[in-house]
Formats: structure tokens, C-alpha cells, sequence
């Protein structure tokens, strides 16, 4: 224990020293706690890890906040095209298999969604962790790939923050158009620092622009008699132009307060409320009738609503959390916290064959209202001993979620007038305890061993169409164990390994996903929970002037793992299913070298080979990729700041393309529903003046590359701002 002590004060007294945040990211050396519960070194801390924090941030050219950590090796977020309202972080090629969280509190809910993450304000975010590998040992179910934990600030005395910041397409209807997004925030300290106090508000809004085409089947199409101007792209969809702008409004606001009763207590609660709205507007038509003139269909048919891509969509989210954390005289902790993440939303559509052209503005429809709820309870004991830190924790959840979808006599006006249609739903309780020993046994050697069980129970699940009916309930029990070794073979060489084992609880929406007008989808209520086992070993290398080089192998083997099979037709509908086994493995390489005191080197690189290995219900996917999954990804970027002056970078990002189904079907460039190759480049200039006053202007995608992950990325586009810290 003294020499964790040690460790901890040199680290410390290193850090003070610095100016400001200069060559803080760039330490080998640096204080994570994601990784096991508990203040820790990277070097000590078991596998590949990151910490991005506020310095990297600001000198890249971020939109949101997945835009942090995409970069980093390991990780791909799917589908990431302009703003997405369900953005999925992956880490190693594991669908559905990371923990997202927000100081610490879990955000992924039944359906196994983090909507929130686009909502979240840039600003409010000071620094994030990433550790790769399986975490079930520590967070229990959906860590079997990695944790991701953003974080948030407390003040240490009066500051200040207000920000103001305008982009736009250079190109009119490829990239958002007229972005506005500002933010404030205001923290102190009172009686003598031991009430501190922010609250921060920031908003984003936009006239978005078109991310998806107008398309249909040929039966459809059919019905579009004398009229023409549509294509057949190259996987078969009619396409009349394109669905419209998604004009958006994002709003966040948090209040983060602690106090300290005395020298072994404080007490912590933070609440907020989080807002994404959005709707399709001016849809763009190639059509035309037989006098020439531009028609957005006939009577019988207008596909430029109701492909279920489209429409109106509101999403709220309340976060409340509590803590309170008591030190005891024998080098102990016992801290407690309760959190609650809930969810409010909504999304209207039209229906297709219901709703005739010239009638844009409303008619026949339908709503999907999703509401969850996710409440938490952890206790965690940690005790200090000489060499050794064991944490001991109790655990709790309760979850639900209903999406009930209603039918809508007009689908832009909120009103249920025609009833329930169909739904799902459930609940899931889950009690569990861990016990972790993290162990310093030399100055070059350290151990951590952990070992967690679960209880997890989904209870009252059900579909309902005409009547509610229940369905199978799932019951899991786990242990989850995990072990890792880190040795410095030498000053500034870390070699390290881990092996553990994870599961993850199929998701409600995975389970019962319901049709739209263009995708048809089967229930698979025999889905059952996926298991992993794997391991990874490593290096962290210290290059010269404090540079950082890590190279690490790893592989999970999945059972039962999860993937979707079909195409979304009424005759081969997509669904979710277990194959019997599934491979992932891989090399991530990453690469921090500043050259003196302002200009720094980033890159990454990450092979990932994700296969089907075993699958008797279909043996003919055996030995094929697993959907979504690109096998290449890559990113370099020069960054230049200091404390103040001139600051910027300029990024180039690179990722192959990836197969959509799981018989590996054609990947069509170009073509919406397929994840083109992406390359692409970002640039950053700004400078900061004496008095904190922040100018710069971000140039995004400048070589206008406008590749489809799934749907088709926003083309070039600048974002200007100014803020100013008191």
C-alpha cells in the first residue's frame, strides 16, 4: 500500500507541476478509475486503455460526443451518419456489447439503446475513459466488449463558460444546414470548498439536411402510373428523390452538487434533462407527371412518407443520481450510490398506402412511444492494505420498457384517435455482488483478480396485437470471472495480459422488433443470452519526449452469439438469432508522440476479424463475416496547441467497408443500407487570447466524400465558434 500511495503522490505532484493541461494525455502515468472501480494508473490498470480529456478535445473538430472516442483503436460507432438518434458504440466487433456511461451511471436501458449520447452537450464533457475488454466482472451484463465512461467536471473555485457557434453545407442540401449550438455553465466553491456547485445548459439546433433517399418496392412504384423520373439503384430500391431534411433541436441541462461534512464524508446528486426533437422537412422530388411538371406521387402512392425513416420524433431523457462516500480510519471507503435514467419519447409516421401525395402535410398514420426506465443501486466497500486493495460491492437493478405503437387519423398531429395496434414490453430485476483484489506485489508487477455473480431475471414480457399476450421470461445466472498481470519489463515498457469471461441479456428490442412499411421484421422470443470468453495481451511503450506506443492482440469467443439474419422482406424477414459460435479477434495499434511542448502525432489502427464459426441451424453462414463489422479502421492526426496562441489539427480517417446480412451479400458503394469504404478529413484552427477568449472554425468531410454507413454521410461543411472562460 505505500507504494500505491507513492505511485499516486508522484503522479499528483507530476501533474501540478505541469502548465495548465500541457502533456497531461500524453503521460503513460495517468489516474483511471472506469477500469476497476477504484483510482488506478494506466500502467496498472488491466488492458488497452484511453483516457481522452479536455486538451485533445479541443484541438479536434468534434460534432457530438461519440465524436470523441471514434478515433481511438477498437472502436467503431455503426451507422454514423449526421445526427443519429440511436447511436451504437462498439468496441472489438461485439454487437451491443459496450457499456456506455456518464459519470459513472449506466445509460443503456432494455432495449440496449444510448439515445442520449447525441444529446449530451459537447461542452459538458471534460474528459473521457475507454477500456477494451470484457467487463462483466465489474458492470455485469453488456460489458463484453468494453466500458466507455464520459465525464463531467465539479469546480475547485469560480468558473465560467459561454459559447456561441454557427455552421453550415458548403453545398446546399449535403450537410446541416444553418447549425446553431451554444452553451453556458457556471460552477463555485463555498464554505471553504466544501460545497461546490455547476449547472451548465447547452443547445443544438439545425436544418439538418437529406440522409435519406425516397424509395419503394415495385409494387409500389407500379401504382405510379404516368409518372416517371425514378432510378432503380443497384440493390433493386426505386428511388423517387430523396425523404427531406431532418431538421433537429437537442437541449441539455445538469445541476452537479457536492458537499463534504467533514474530513470522511461527502455527499454528491446530480439531475438532468435531456432533449433531442426532430422532424423531416422539404423532401426533394425527381418526379414528373406527363405535362413535365415536378408531382411528389398520385393518389395511390407517395413515397416520400411512411418508409418508417422518416417523420416526427421526440426523445427526453431525466437522469437523477446520489452518493454519498464515507472514508474510515483504517484506510477504507464505503460509498453508495442510487441513479435513475428514464426515458420519454415518441415518433409519428405516416402510413404508406394510406396517405395520398398531394396531401403532404398530414393524413393516415401511426406512433411508436417508447418509455424505460433504469434504476440502480451500488454499494461498493474498498479496503487498503499494505500491498493490496480489495473492493467488495453489492448491486441491484430494476428496469422496464413498453413501446406501444397507436394508430393516428393524421400522423403529424399527436392524437391516438384509432387505438393500440401492437406493442411489447417487460421488466428485468437483477441483484449481484463482486469481490476484486488488486494487488502490487513489486514495483514492476501487478495483479488484479475479480470474480462477480448475477442474478437476472426478465418477468412480465409480452407482445400484443389484438390481445396482450406473455412470452417466454428470461432467467440468467453468471459468474463472471477476470484476471489480469501488468509487468515493467523496464522503465517505460508495460506488458500486460487479461483473460476473463462475460454474457450479455438479449434486449427487448432484439427480441421484438416490429415491422415498418420497408423493413419486416419476425419476433424471436426463444432469443437466448450470449456468452464470452476473452483474453488480450499487450504493450504500453514510452517513446521519447513522453510519446506513448500500445499494440495489443486480442479474441473473444462468443456462444450463442447474436446477429441478424434476413433482408427485410415479407418472404425473408429480418430477425435476430443465436448462431452456435462466433469468433472475434484482432490487433489494435495506437501511437501518441508529441514533438516538444504544442505539436503532437495521433494514430490508430485496428484489424478486426469477426467470423461465424459454428452454426448448425445454418450452416451455410459458417466461416462469414458478422454483419456491421469493418475489418480495417484507421486514423492519423497532427495536433498542434498550447495554452494559449494558435491551436488546430487536421485528421484523416479510414474504414473498410462492412457486409450488411449475414450471408455476405454484395456490398454496393454508393447505395443507401450498405456501409460503404469511408475516407474522410477533418481540420481545426483556432486561437485563444490572454484574456481566455476562444476563436476557431472547424472545416468537416473537406473532400466532400459522401460514402452510406447505412445511410449517407453529411458532405463538407465548416462550424465557427467563440467562447470565453472567466
Amino acid at each position: 500500500m505505500k507504494f500505491f500511495r507513492a505511485s499516486i503522490a508522484s503522479i499528483l505532484a507530476t501533474m501540478a507541476s505541469m502548465e495548465g493541461e500541457e502533456s497531461e494525455s500524453y503521460l503513460l502515468n495517468r489516474q483511471v478509475s472506469t477500469a476497476t472501480r477504484i483510482e488506478t494508473t494506466t500502467e496498472k490498470a488491466p488492458g488497452n486503455i484511453s483516457v481522452i480529456t479536455s486538451k485533445e478535445m479541443k484541438e479536434r473538430s468534434p460534432q457530438k460526443v461519440n465524436d470523441f472516442i471514434k478515433n481511438y483503436e477498437g472502436i467503431h460507432i455503426i451507422n454514423d451518419a449526421g445526427l443519429n438518434p440511436r447511436p451504437a458504440v462498439t468496441i472489438r466487433g461485439i454487437s451491443k456489447g459496450t457499456l456506455v456511461m456518464l459519470d459513472g451511471i449506466i445509460l443503456s436501458d432494455l432495449e440496449g439503446e444510448n439515445r442520449i449520447l447525441d444529446e449530451l452537450s459537447l461542452y459538458d464533457i471534460e474528459r473521457v475513459e475507454v477500456v477494451r475488454g470484457p467487463f462483466s466482472s465489474l458492470y455485469g451484463t453488456g460489458a463484453i466488449g468494453g466500458v466507455v465512461n464520459f465525464m463531467t467536471s465539479m469546480p475547485v473555485k469560480f468558473e465560467s463558460m459561454a459559447l456561441l457557434g454557427y455552421g453550415n453545407a458548403f453545398k446546399n442540401r449535403e450537410a446541416d444546414m444553418n447549425l446553431v449550438r451554444g452553451y453556458v455553465s457556471v460552477g463555485d466553491v463555498f464554505f471553504d470548498k466544501r460545497l461546490r456547485v455547476k449547472a451548465s445548459y447547452g443547445f443544438t439546433n439545425s436544418g439538418g439536411y437529406p440522409s435519406v433517399p425516397a424509395f419503394g418496392g415495385k409494387s409500389y412504384f407500379d401504382k405510379l402510373v404516368g409518372i416517371d423520373g425514378y432510378f432503380i439503384d443497384k440493390a433493386g430500391k426505386y428511388i423517387a428523390g430523396d425523404t427531406g431534411r431532418r431538421e433537429y433541436v437537442l437541449n441539455d441541462g445538469r445541476v452537479k452538487l457536492e458537499y463534504d461534512w467533514g474530513d470522511n464524508d461527502t455527499t454528491g446528486v446530480m439531475a438532468s434533462v435531456s432533449n433531442h426533437h426532430y422532424n423531416f422537412v422539404d423532401p426533394k422530388s425527381n418526379l414528373k407527371n406527363l405535362e413535365g411538371q415536378p408531382v411528389y406521387g398520385n393518389s395511390e402512392y407517395n413515397p416520400f412518407i411512411g418508409s418508417g425513416y422518416e417523420g416526427i420524433g421526440s426523445y427526453t431523457h431525466y437522469i437523477a443520481s446520489v452518493y454519498h462516500t464515507h472514508n474510515f480510519s483504517n484506510d477504507a471507503t464505503l460509498k453508495t450510490t442510487f441513479s435513475s435514467v428514464n426515458l420519454d419519447s415518441y415518433w409519428l409516421d405516416a402510413q404508406i398506402s394510406a396517405t395520398p401525395a398531394p396531401n403532404l402535410a398530414g393524413g393516415r398514420g401511426y406512433s411508436q412511444d417508447i418509455d424505460t426506465s433504469s434504476n440502480y443501486l451500488d454499494i461498493i466497500y474498498t479496503k487498503n492494505f499494505e500491498y493490496h486493495i480489495l473492493s467488495v460491492a453489492l448491486q441491484g437493478r430494476y428496469m422496464w420498457l413498453d413501446q406501444l405503437n397507436y394508430g393516428l387519423s393524421d400522423w403529424k398531429v399527436r392524437d391516438y384517435d384509432l387505438g393500440l395496434q401492437n406493442a411489447f414490453g417487460g421488466k428485468a430485476f437483477l441483484a449481484a455482488g463482486f469481490m476484486q483484489l488488486d494487488s502490487n506485489w513489486l514495483p514492476n508487477l501487478s495483479t488484479t483478480l475479480g470474480l462477480r455473480y448475477d442474478y437476472w431475471q426478465n418477468f412480465d414480457n409480452y407482445i400484443q396485437t389484438n390481445e396482450k399476450i406473455p412470452v417466454n421470461n428470461i432467467t440468467q445466472n453468471s459468474f463472471s470471472p477476470k484476471a489480469s498481470i501488468n509487468y515493467n519489463l523496464f522503465e517505460g515498457f508495460v506488458v500486460k495480459a487479461s483473460a476473463g469471461s462475460a454474457f450479455r441479456v438479449p434486449t427487448l428490442r432484439e427480441i421484438f422488433r416490429i415491422s415498418t412499411s420497408t423493413q419486416k421484421w419476425e419476433y424471436n422470443t426463444n432469443l437466448r443470452p450470449e456468452y464470452g470468453i476473452s483474453f488480450d495481451i499487450g504493450a504500453d511503450i514510452n517513446t521519447f519526449l513522453d510519446g506513448l506506443f500500445k499494440v495489443y492482440y486480442f479474441q473473444t469467443e462468443l456462444d450463442n452469439i447474436i446477429y441478424r439474419s434476413g433482408a427485410g422482406k415479407i418472404t425473408n424477414p429480418f430477425k435476430n438469432e443465436n448462431a452456435g459460435h462466433g469468433r472475434i479477434n484482432g490487433v489494435e495499434i495506437g501511437y501518441i508522440q508529441p514533438f516538444g511542448q504544442k505539436l503532437s502525432l495521433n494514430v490508430s489502427y485496428t484489424w478486426t476479424n469477426a467470423k461465424i464459426i459454428k452454426n448448425s441451424a445454418k450452416p451455410s453462414i459458417e466461416g462469414k463475416f458478422i454483419p456491421n463489422t469493418p475489418e480495417h479502421m484507421a486514423h492519423i492526426a497532427l495536433l498542434y496547441g498550447g495554452g494559449y496562441g494558435f491551436y488546430g489539427s487536421v485528421a484523416g480517417n479510414f474504414q473498410s467497408a462492412a457486409y450488411n446480412d449475414d450471408t455476405n451479400s454484395t456490398i454496393y458503394t454508393h447505395t443507401f443500407g450498405y456501409h460503404d469504404t469511408q475516407l474522410y478529413f477533418d481540420a481545426r484552427l483556432g486561437y485563444v487570447l490572454k484574456n481566455n477568449l476562444d476563436l476557431n472554425i472547424s472545416f468537416l468531410n473537406f473532400t466532400n466524400n459522401r460514402y452510406y454507413d447505412y445511410y449517407q454521410v453529411a458532405g463538407a461543411s465548416f462550424f465557427a465558434q467563440a467562447s470565453v472562460k472567466f
